[in-house]
């Protein structure tokens, strides 16, 4: 990787860039808003080609990327920070806060400017801990038991168990890379399985689900064993594998509910609020595609909105304890 220094002119986080005398033809720039994607890959060469950034404004444009980290490949605990290059159009010049900088896919750390129409913004991008490994190989160990091999970055991992060919009954999770399935397999035909990693930070970080490399045949009299081996894990009134994943949604509480994941609520006829916004005791409360609570800030048709970290409730017409300094309105929009 090649590395350069540029020289600048300093400024202290929160300044705004002053309108220098040369610039009061010019019309100026209040406000920038990025939005960055990234193919950075543990194990991969550090590259300012795996950046992509796209201003979401024509005043401006990103003139060169520089990775400030001191590492020639990634690692699994790296966090990327760059400085990004940004050149005013013919015209307009920098006349920028700190709190008008938006940024999505990363983390606004300090800007300066080089000269009026040139201003460089420090990022931080999401930390590599936030990527997870593929699952490259699944199989039986034993007439009951299973194994995998083990993923990078994982908090723990995910099991499906297949009966003839069909997901059945709820998701195992354990933290080791071997698991014992003969509670599941009370009745009989032939068993497979999936298994997937989750993310040790952000938990709706997934791997791949991996099918296993084979399947296991279950007569009636093994079905039988395993049933008094193990106990049956199959209620009164069970009789197909669909029913069971149903039974078991029926004893979870009305309410609040909370698992390994987080928090999420269960309506009075049993459904649940995703990707939307869910009134509760008077209190707006955002939940994901998987219906999991989310905090923080949140993107919601075109408008930022800001649910607390303790809770998850928006706040409205405050200003976010985010350390920001930013204010929402009475409708929990930012105002910007």
């Amino acid at each position: 990787m090649k590395w350069f220094k540029k020289t600048a002119l300093g400024l202290a986080a929160g300044l705004v860039f002053l309108m220098p005398s040369e610039a009061m033809a010019a019309e100026r720039i209040t406000s920038v808003s990025l939005e960055i994607e990234t193919d950075f890959q543990i194990g991969d060469d550090c590259s300012e080609d795996d950046i992509i950034i796209t201003p979401k404004s024509g005043l401006y444009y990103v003139d060169d990327i520089e990775i400030l980290n001191e590492v020639n490949e990634w690692g699994n605990a790296d966090t990327p920070r760059i400085d990004v290059y940004l050149q005013a159009e013919d015209g307009y010049y920098f006349s920028v806060s700190s709190s008008d900088i938006r940024i999505e896919g990363g983390t606004y750390e300090t800007g300066r400017r080089e000269d009026s129409y040139t201003l460089v913004l420090t990022l931080r991008l999401p930390s590599l801990l936030e990527q997870v490994g593929e699952i490259e190989s699944a199989s039986w160990t034993g007439p009951t038991t299973i194994s995998w091999s083990e993923a990078y970055n994982t908090a723990y991992y995910e099991i499906r168990a297949v009966r003839n060919g069909k997901n059945f009954g709820m998701t195992q999770k354990t933290t080791e890379t071997t698991y014992d399935l003969g509670q599941l397999m009370s009745r009989d035909g032939t068993y497979g399985f999936r298994v997937r990693a989750v993310n040790i930070r952000d938990n709706s970080v997934k791997s791949e689900w991996k099918e296993s490399a084979g399947t296991v045949f279950v007569d009636s009299e093994t079905a039988a064993r395993y049933r008094q081996q193990y106990g049956s894990p199959i209620p009164e009134g069970v009789t197909e594998p669909g029913q069971m994943e149903a039974w078991q949604q029926s004893q979870i509480p009305v309410g609040w509910n909370h698992d390994g994941r987080g928090w999420w609520y269960k309506n009075s006829d049993g459904s649940y609020t995703v990707s939307n916004w869910q009134l509760i005791d008077d209190m707006w409360f955002y939940f994901d595609s998987e219906g999991y609570m989310v905090t923080g800030w949140i993107l919601w048709n075109d408008k930022y909105y800001y649910c607390t970290p303790e809770y998850g409730n928006m706040l409205t017409d405050t200003i976010v304890p985010d350390g920001s300094g930013r204010r929402v309105d009475s409708t929990g929009a930012w105002i910007q």
